[in-house]
């Protein structure tokens, strides 16, 4: 086993650096889109709105990152790790939807803390349920064209519903009472001008 220092672990160095950036990154992007005066292109990765999708982007674009960084800079075994890494993240990314309607159903409302809770967790959640189900697949042929494509799908479908979101629950923006950031005719072309 390869270690940083005589008792640190390669894999749990990265762990906890992946946990650390991803929360530091995913703390900066949900302020980043106001920070540049709602650029569209900056709408891609960070949050547009307070519904929960457009939060959710938080949690996923750090680890899309940081997972593509751990593959090409730590030369970990692509076929085992990453669909390990995608199934732990769709894991996180589903505990942020159902904790968030469980509580807030619950309560009547939602608190700030409680949703920046609900963050925290998922991140332990996506990084340490990782070399877990990393072990566990070891059994079985582990499918990595699937994680990427699993990968891809999520990061088209962040960027296609920033701009048209289904008019449903999950996209709503509960202080707005709006969806997505197209508010106004012609505003598709404006932002087609500005990102091209």
């Amino acid at each position: 086993m390869r270690y940083i220092s005589r008792n640190l672990p390669v894999s749990r160095f990265f762990t906890i650096l992946g946990m650390i950036f991803t929360g530091v990154i995913g703390t900066f992007l949900h302020f980043l889109f106001q920070w540049t005066a709602n650029h569209p292109a900056i709408a891609l990765f960070s949050p547009v709105n307070e519904s929960i999708w457009e939060h959710l982007k938080l949690l996923f674009f750090p680890v899309l990152l940081f997972t593509s960084l751990e593959c090409i800079l730590y030369k970990r075994r692509v076929s085992g790790f990453l669909w390990a890494r995608t199934m732990a993240l769709l894991a996180g990314l589903g505990f942020i939807i159902a904790g968030f309607y469980i509580y807030s159903g619950i309560l009547g409302t939602n608190y700030t803390a409680a949703d920046i809770g609900l963050f925290v967790i998922s991140i332990l959640i996506t990084f340490l349920l990782t070399p877990y189900l990393q072990k566990r697949q070891k059994s079985f042929a582990s499918p990595t064209g699937l994680a990427i494509f699993i990968l891809l799908l999520l990061t088209a479908l962040f960027f296609l519903f920033t701009f048209y979101p289904p008019h449903i629950g999950l996209f709503i923006d509960p202080a707005a009472k709006d969806y997505g950031i197209l508010r106004q005719p012609g505003a598709y072309e404006s932002l087609l001008y500005d990102l091209f």
